[in-house]
């Protein structure tokens, strides 16, 4: 049901969207802001994931010390992220700290403070990160290919952005990125559990005085398909295919996330059962998507040892084409339906998770779909529309292998 969530608009286009649950003790209190490594340009590399790290150093009259004793106090939990499209700023609370943990989260993005000394400690963790992913080669590995498939597009460049970007970065210049952020349309304010729509308002009132600004816009990356191997210092081979999935609001999502889940979303799904389960070449193959507002990613990855690449390869080959040519079953069809309608309900229950639905549904749908409308259109779907999806995504796919 939907006529329970409400939404307020503020004149600058900041939007605050809340939907109270009756029984619910806590609240999960998000503010998102429509920004990512899409929307930064070359030399600013990584900047939004660093200013991420940044917003937890001081925000107002609170230095990090005091932020972090009032967030431990409060028995929840209070983090951040930073993706593609958006980053969040996000917590789980008692109800009865809603208020205070809702102008908290808008003082660490509105009022941010943070020293150089503040600036090169992070600057250190991130390239920590940095080299913590040099050495998972399974993260490395996907980033890479993410890169290549979008062929430089902002889009497909790592989150955490280049050593020399992010070494680079002064205080005066991540200041000014962030005060290009405050923007309005920008904005969002989510608040699910045991909340009151108008304390949430009152509680957001400094957003009304920021400027309305624009949203960023940037075309989609032209996916590129093709063969790439590359030789690493890594045990295994690392496979990767890397494909062009639809949008958020596309009107087939339902049919990639059906062709997903029968793909390899799930330990009965085909590349697990024939790849893992029954030849035993991998440890593990998973198959998932991830979706944007105009666009989206299609990956498979696993592992295997070096002497069984092309036996692993061929076998992951040919248990998609074989479901591209042959369809899945009746009862492949029953049991997907069943997994992605149980995911959208269970979802509901979970405070954190329905939170950043609503916000994605705003900046994505500008309006919230019931779950009965979400439910209708998995139902909708046939296995001819799964094959006609899978297919139009295997025929773009680029393929990266990185072998000892």
């Amino acid at each position: 049901m939907t006529d329970d969530i409400r939404r307020t608009a503020f004149a600058n286009g900041c939007t605050v969207i809340s939907r109270s649950l009756p029984h619910a003790g806590s609240v999960a209190v998000g503010l998102w802001l429509l920004n990512g490594s899409r929307h930064e340009d070359e030399s600013r590399q990584g900047y939004a994931h660093l200013l991420e790290h940044l917003f937890f150093k001081g925000a107002g009259e609170f230095d990090a010390k005091a932020i972090a004793r009032m967030t431990d106090r409060w028995g929840g939990q209070v983090n951040a992220f930073t993706g593609r499209e958006l980053t969040a700023l996000h917590g789980w609370v008692p109800g009865n700290r809603m208020g205070e943990l809702t102008e908290l989260l808008i003082a660490m993005v509105t009022d941010t403070r943070f020293s150089a000394a503040d600036l090169k400690a992070e600057q250190g963790v991130v390239l920590q990160e940095m080299a913590g992913q040099t050495d998972a080669p399974d993260e490395a590995v996907e980033t890479r290919a993410v890169e290549l498939a979008c062929g430089g597009h902002p889009l497909g460049r790592d989150i955490l952005g280049t050593a020399e970007s992010v070494s680079a970065a002064t205080v005066d210049g991540i200041q000014a990125f962030r005060q290009g952020l405050l923007a309005g349309q920008r904005l969002a304010v989510v608040a699910v559990g045991a909340v009151d729509h108008d304390a949430l308002l009152a509680s957001c009132a400094a957003l009304e005085r920021l400027p309305a600004g624009e949203r960023p816009v940037t075309a989609p990356p032209e996916m590129r398909g093709g063969e790439r191997s590359e030789r690493q210092q890594t045990e295994q081979a690392h496979l990767v295919w890397v494909m062009p999935a639809p949008a958020a609001t596309a009107d087939d999502l339902a049919a990639a996330a059906i062709g997903n889940y029968l793909l390899g979303d799930g330990v009965s799904s085909r590349l697990f059962q024939e790849v893992r389960e029954r030849l035993g070449l991998v440890y593990d193959i998973r198959s998932s998507l991830e979706t944007f507002s105009d666009c989206g990613l299609w990956l498979i990855q696993t592992a295997c040892r070096p002497k069984d690449y092309a036996r692993c390869r061929r076998a992951v080959e040919q248990s998609l084409q074989e479901l591209i040519d042959g369809g899945p079953s009746a009862e492949e069809m029953a049991d997907a339906r069943d997994h992605v309608a149980a995911s959208l309900v269970l979802e509901q229950d979970t405070l954190e998770h329905y939170m950043e639905r609503l916000a994605r549904e705003h900046f994505y749908w500008g309006r919230h779909p019931s779950l009965e409308e979400r439910l209708a259109k998995v139902t909708a779907v046939g296995p001819a529309a799964v094959q006609a999806s899978l297919a139009s995504a295997w025929a773009q796919r680029l393929h990266l292998a990185w072998r000892p």
